[in-house]
């Protein structure tokens, strides 16, 4: 099942019997896939996962990892405005998992 997740539509309907239209949280289930990539034994998945995690739809290196001095608080502070707490969660549940499951396959974004 999760070698179709983030597989080609055909390959969704094979394996589930529906294409699921566009999937989201690519980045956030890149783990799902380095779990099934060892699981399987499958350097495919592994370079998949990777992917995943690079290119989903969460936190990217072309993004402004910057954060930004905020004077309207009643305690000014410096904060990343971009950041959203669910895709933080997401983001760092992946990392983990996925440099412990598949960190030797690990490919530059």
């Amino acid at each position: 099942m999760e070698r179709a997740r983030g597989g080609p539509g055909r390959l969704r309907r094979r394996e589930c019997g529906a294409a699921f239209g566009s999937l989201i949280l690519k980045q956030g289930h890149a783990r799902l896939t380095a779990y099934a990539a060892v699981r399987l034994d499958s350097d495919a998945l592994r370079r998949r996962a990777w992917t995943d995690f690079y290119t989903g739809d969460g936190y990217g290196p072309s993004l402004p990892w910057r954060s930004e001095r905020l004077t309207t608080t009643l305690n000014p502070s410096d904060e990343a405005t971009w950041v959203s707490t669910n895709t933080t969660a997401l983001y760092g549940l992946s990392a983990i998992q996925c440099l412990a499951l598949v960190g030797d396959s690990i490919t530059d974004p």
